[in-house]
């Protein structure tokens, strides 16, 4: 016989069905034991339960508009647990009969460990205001989603002439038992990662203006870290979460065995087998820069998503559209991975902050008449004097002190020629 539900008043049914996520936690709360204690009677996997009502709460509260009242709510509560019970037993068992009689090829998995409601509570948060996907995204995810777990499952099949029938069988079932489990996970991936790149116990690692570095982590991650830079990563990575905060300018490089997430500014870049840059420096405007080096990656802004490719550039503006990089932007955004510092007629005023970052050098203007003019310069990293020598030539300017780091500039392309000396007359 289901478990009782705590009573749901007019007034608290009323806030779940406007939307108010205080009424689902409520709801949450008061029912998520009793629910799993139902759903784990059939499972006899009290972790796997918890994840089957975790999932199946999640759809009532896309459903909520169509619910008539509270009873209506309860009903559809047990309907639901029960429903994606039903699937998840279906699941196994497709995955049983594809594996066969092989047992020394399908090892029992260890059983996950069950958790406390507000650990669950806190998953559901973050698919809660994880970015929203289409219908037509979602339908595709969750295809692929059945397609992983029946290959996976039909490798360790050894009888050919019942392939094919299993293959059927093992889609139909896999697809049914993906929706809710599928629909919890679509955000927990990245939800974790930010939870855990957020903590005070997160690893830091900075530059300063003027220096850069190089890290390697111990899932052979390698990270090459631009001047004036931050990249945080979980304390326990990669057991926790494979994932990095970048804050400035970082090159990444991703073994083909390990998927990794990076967070920049609102964006989520997922990188496996593959090389790309990123920079976010806060006088960027929000804006993310991106450019491709090895593989393929896929980048995230709210619910767009897109492929970088190998050998290319794109921009994120603050409010997710994704945008073509000019040449001149790029040059100057990722030129560093060269060692080079590079403008192709960005205006001084740029300039001047970006020798600030990458030379450590705090140039000023003695008036601002020319701060718009272009710059065409080329100068290695390695040598803040023979930057300002290509500053001082690319932008007709002249340095009229540089002491300590400091200089300053004054416009050089007005001045008049020295005059030859006259000849002596005869």
């Amino acid at each position: 016989m289901p478990a009782s539900l705590a009573p749901i008043s007019a007034e608290l049914f009323a806030d779940f069905r406007g939307g108010k996520e205080s009424a689902l936690e409520q709801i949450f709360r008061a029912n998520f034991e009793a629910l799993t204690k139902d759903a784990n009677a059939r499972l006899d996997d009290p972790a796997g339960a918890q994840k089957v009502v975790a999932g199946a709460l999640l759809e009532v509260w896309d459903r909520r508009a169509k619910i008539a009242d509270a009873a209506a709510l309860e009903s559809l509560l047990h309907k639901a647990v029960d429903g994606a019970t039903a699937h998840e037993l279906r699941r196994r068992a497709a995955a049983h009969h594809m594996a066969g009689a092989h047992k020394e090829s399908h090892d029992a998995p260890a059983a996950a460990a069950v958790e406390t409601t507000d650990q669950w509570w806190a998953k559901v948060v973050g698919v809660l205001h994880a970015a929203p996907t289409d219908a037509a995204e979602l339908a595709r995810q969750r295809a692929e989603h059945s397609r992983h777990e029946t290959a996976r499952h039909m490798k360790k099949v050894a009888r050919p002439k019942r392939t094919g029938t299993y293959v059927v069988i093992g889609l139909l079932v896999l697809a049914a038992s993906a929706v809710p489990l599928w629909y919890f996970n679509k955000g927990a991936e990245s939800t974790k990662a930010g939870q855990l790149l957020g903590r005070d116990d997160a690893k830091v690692l900075r530059s300063r203006d003027g220096q850069r570095g190089a890290v390697t982590l111990e899932d052979s991650v390698a990270v090459r870290i631009g001047s004036a830079t931050t990249v945080k990563y979980p304390s326990h990575y990669p057991m926790d979460a494979r994932a990095l905060l970048v804050a400035g300018s970082s090159a990444i490089k991703v073994p083909s065995n390990v998927t990794l997430l990076v967070k920049a500014n609102n964006l989520w870049i997922s990188a496996s087998g593959a090389e790309f840059a990123v920079r976010n420096y806060p006088d960027d405007s929000g804006t993310v820069m991106l450019k491709g080096i090895r593989g393929t990656v896929t980048v995230k802004a709210g619910k767009a998503e897109k492929a970088l490719a190998a050998d290319s550039t794109m921009q994120v503006l603050s409010n997710g559209t994704f945008m073509a990089m000019q040449p001149d932007r790029a040059a100057m955004a990722f030129s560093w991975l060269d060692g080079k510092f590079v403008s192709e007629h960005l205006p001084l005023r740029r300039v001047l902050l970006e020798m600030k970052k990458w030379y450590g050098l705090d140039i000023t203007a003695k008036d601002s008449s020319f701060l718009e003019r272009p710059v065409q310069m080329t100068a290695m990293l390695d040598s803040a004097k023979v930057a300002v020598a290509a500053l001082q030539e690319g932008a007709s300017v002249a340095v009229t002190l540089l002491t300590e780091g400091k200089a300053t500039l004054v416009d050089a392309a007005g001045a008049p020629k020295p005059k030859a000396p006259k000849g002596k007359r005869k």
